[in-house]
């Protein structure tokens, strides 16, 4: 998580009990990265026992991992209850009565059980679906308790909602949200055990309760253009977007959505020109905050010809290209960053061939996974290959006898070096075979990992950083080179004013109302299931017509445009309030 990401930030962390039986309702928006998230910052570092596809438990590498993790093997969806108690489908029972066994055996226990609620991994403007299979373990739990006589341990539902600033970005950020318990003995207390009824009832109530918890830990927008545009107008606010403090990113980026969202005829020209920009960001690979660090803007009055002065001269362009690439080459950050950047290449290239070529193009929830697992495989192999030279050259070392400088503070910690590297080397090359020969084989290859992990990270960050502003310099540059009859022309532009959407996730459920208008209808309504009807589906099956791949550089001089048409759109929004 931190090697991928550039910041882990954890914030409800007091929400989450020490010990005692806990049920994890997360969001699911990233795949194993979700996984990983909740892993690694789980306050107290208590182990998480989530819900498992059956079919994992047969593969002898994951179904090992799986079972000494303690995660519980799932046969069907157990998202997929509805309001019909789970129990008594005669098609699944079995099997949904081992998974509530064994969830409940978990939870009596004192165990922390992981359930993903939405049911699938998917990429959307808001929350989609809430299903209520984590409300069903907890019914179950309680009638256990209830039936046993027992007094049991209290259960509380922790609402936990994984917020990334692009989830599928190297270096980009991630903010672990635990939210408020939900205390399960007080909807307990309603059930009847003579009716059917008061169990589905009580699921339903805790269902909604979930939902309602995780929307005010997510952003949730009506459509993809509101989105849109509220990511537009927090990047044109912000010079740099990481100077948003990860803790109230959420917050930030929803108030802009509450200002998009009303409905009029100049807020959807403000939208648009606000998602013309993004998508020229996105077609041309730019980030704002590099754009504006390169080529800070100029305010314009409304009267003022602002054509000459919107983009750079190509004398300002070619100089600015010189000064980025002088940094990245003869920068002491850039000169001690480069031998360990030559060191982790081969997992650059892994993880970016398997995000290329193992998923679906346009599916961002599983791109982060590849990235993360094959670029990590990659590593590995740089470093067997390095510990495997390292030992070979110290098993010919030769410490010297005397150090030729001086007596003095510095001539004796490097002296103290020497000698235990030394010591190593003469470990290294004892008895082929031997213990002490493969412990200290083992401890080189431990250390040297550990010493290139660090110092790769430290650095990484910010020559990341440094060798985007090389490539935007190097995109305006040839773009201004070129005379502007080169540049896409006017009527192909609509093709490239829209942002890409994500591909569509088939297993969603739209939980809208079937008649409600396109724009104004909601997300996430508990109950109230249309496959086919919604506005998001109709934005799916009709994204408008993306043009083909073209080289940045024709987009260069529209992007500048954008821009300044986007900082009107935005300075018009705050005159209005």
């Amino acid at each position: 998580m931190s090697g991928f990401y550039s910041e882990v930030c954890v914030t409800g962390g007091e929400n989450m009990p020490r010990d005692g039986p806990v049920i994890i309702a997360a969001t699911h928006h990233n795949e194993i990265i979700d996984i990983a998230a909740l892993s690694a910052t789980i306050p107290y570092r208590r182990r998480v026992c989530y819900w498992a596809k059956s079919s994992l438990f047969k593969n002898p590498v994951s179904g090992v991992l799986l079972t000494s993790s303690g995660s519980i093997p799932v046969y069907r969806n157990p998202n997929s209850f509805s309001s019909s108690n789970p129990l008594n489908s005669s098609s699944s029972s079995a099997s949904q009565a081992d998974l509530f066994r064994h969830t409940s055996a978990a939870l009596v226990a004192g165990e922390v059980i992981g359930v993903f609620p939405e049911g699938t991994s998917y990429t959307e403007p808001g929350i989609v679906q809430v299903k209520d299979g984590a409300a069903w373990a907890a019914v179950e739990y309680a009638k256990v308790i209830n039936m046993s006589g027992k007094e049991g341990k209290e259960l509380v539902i922790v609402p936990a909602a994984i917020v990334y600033t692009d989830k599928s970005k190297y270096q980009s950020r991630v903010c672990v949200r635990y939210g408020k318990p939900i205390v399960v003995s007080e909807y307990a207390a309603k059930l009847d055990p003579e009716s059917a009824e008061s169990t589905r009832s009580v699921v339903k109530e805790i269902t909604a309760v979930i939902e309602s918890e995780l929307r005010h830990l997510t952003v949730n927008a009506p459509d993809w253009k509101t989105l849109h545009a509220a990511c537009a107008a927090r990047k044109v606010s912000w010079k740099n977007e990481d100077r948003i403090a990860l803790h109230s990113f959420v917050d930030t980026t929803q108030r802009f959505v509450k200002t998009f969202s009303p409905r009029s005829e100049s807020m959807e020209v403000r939208k648009a020109v606000l998602n013309r920009y993004l998508a020229l960001l996105h077609f041309t690979d730019t980030s704002h905050s590099t754009l504006e660090d390169l080529y800070p803007s100029v305010k314009h009055d409304e009267d003022f010809p602002m054509q000459p002065l919107l983009w750079p001269s190509r004398i300002r362009a070619g100089a600015t290209l010189l000064s980025q690439l002088c940094i990245i080459m003869f920068h002491p950050r850039a000169l001690l960053f480069f031998p360990v950047f030559l060191v982790h290449v081969p997992g650059y290239i892994t993880g970016w061939l398997a995000a290329r070529m193992l998923t679906i193009p346009n599916e961002e929830e599983t791109k982060a996974q590849f990235k993360a697992i094959f670029g990590g495989l990659g590593f590995a192999l740089s470093y067997g290959l390095l510990t495997r030279a390292c030992v070979k050259l110290a098993v010919n070392f030769t410490c010297p006898v005397h150090f030729p400088i001086r007596n003095g503070n510095l001539t004796v910690f490097i002296d103290k070096i020497l000698q235990a590297f030394s010591t190593l080397c003469s470990c290294l090359t004892a008895r082929q075979g031997s213990l002490k020969s493969s412990l200290s084989i083992l401890a080189a290859a431990v250390g040297m990992t550990w010493s290139l992990w660090k110092w790769h990270n430290a650095l990484v960050y910010v020559n990341y950083r440094q060798w985007k502003r090389f490539l935007t310099a190097l995109r305006v540059f040839t773009g201004l080179l070129l005379p502007p009859s080169f540049d896409l022309p006017a009527d192909q532009l609509p093709a490239y004013s829209t942002p890409p959407l994500p591909a569509e996730n088939p297993y969603i459920k739209r939980h809208v109302v079937e008649d409600s208008p396109r724009n104004s209808t909601p997300i996430g309504e508990v109950g109230r299931t249309v496959t086919q009807s919604s506005f998001q589906n109709a934005e799916h099956m009709s994204p408008g017509v993306q043009g083909p791949s073209i080289p940045a550089r024709k987009l260069i001089r529209h992007l500048f445009l954008a821009r300044s048409a986007a900082y009107r759109a935005l300075r018009s929004s705050d005159e209005r309030g």
